[in-house]
């Protein structure tokens, strides 16, 4: 057993607002309860301070970093109208709103795996990051509570407030862990990119979709076939391996 621990770089953060707005979401722009694996990566990038380009070129240090998270207290919810102005000939020729979801207060703990020499950089870059660390938007700061690394041990694939790879309501032998106070709630599974490419103009293009699931807080279910790991008491499994 000792063989198969493993190290990882847990980031404890919090926020005053956050958003993770869904794919095919327009005019009703739901989010997601947990940022996905693009919005991790990109947080570490930032904390490293790598550019754009940096982070999703071929060459990135950060191409085999694992990534995971887990949800440490539940948010409050609130839905907040935006309008964007369309401008055409220095005027504005049409008005759009639109309703966006937003997360108050949301608490995470982002997971982080990879070659020793990385975790250790993106020990010290989490605790003096070079840019500005955000959830989402650029304007939804977050703030570092703690930065540790500590070692993940192989675990029973029992999970709650997480995301999983794959859509797990396909999955064989999945059973919700019911104890008093469980609040029976549905996983939002989307299909999300685990990287993005940047061609010359700058433009993002999404590479390697695949579907995950976002498990709520309030109730454990156990999803056979998932390698777990347990860290701090939580199951998680990375979701970019």
């Amino acid at each position: 057993m000792e063989r198969e621990r493993e190290r990882v770089l847990a980031v404890r953060v919090r926020a005053p607002v956050a958003s993770f707005r869904r794919p095919l979401d327009h005019n009703y722009q739901r989010t997601l309860p947990l940022p996905p694996p693009t919005t991790l990566l990109g947080v570490a990038g930032a904390a490293l301070g790598l550019s754009d380009r940096e982070l999703w070129s071929p060459e990135s240090p950060l191409r085999e970093l694992r990534v995971s998270v887990w949800m440490d207290a539940e948010p409050g919810r609130a839905r907040d109208l935006w309008t964007v102005l369309k401008v055409k000939g220095g005027k504005i020729e049409t008005r759009s709103p639109y309703f966006r979801e937003l997360l108050f207060f949301p608490r995470y703990t982002l997971l982080y795996g990879g070659e020793p020499a990385l975790l250790q950089a993106l020990n010290a870059a989490f605790q003096d990051p070079v840019y500005p660390l955000s959830l989402g938007r650029d304007d939804e700061l977050l703030l570092v509570e703690d930065v540790q690394l500590a070692y993940a041990q192989p675990g029973e694939p029992r999970f709650r407030g997480t995301a999983l790879p794959g859509d797990i309501r396909r999955a064989a032998g999945l059973r919700p862990i019911l104890e008093p106070g469980a609040i029976l709630e549905p996983p939002v599974v989307e299909t999300l990119p685990l990287a993005f490419r940047v061609d010359a103009r700058g433009i993002r293009h999404p590479e390697r979709l695949t579907p995950l699931s976002f498990l709520p807080l309030g109730m454990e279910l156990e999803v056979p076939g998932v390698r777990a790991r347990t860290l701090q008491g939580r199951g998680f499994t990375w979701l970019n391996s």
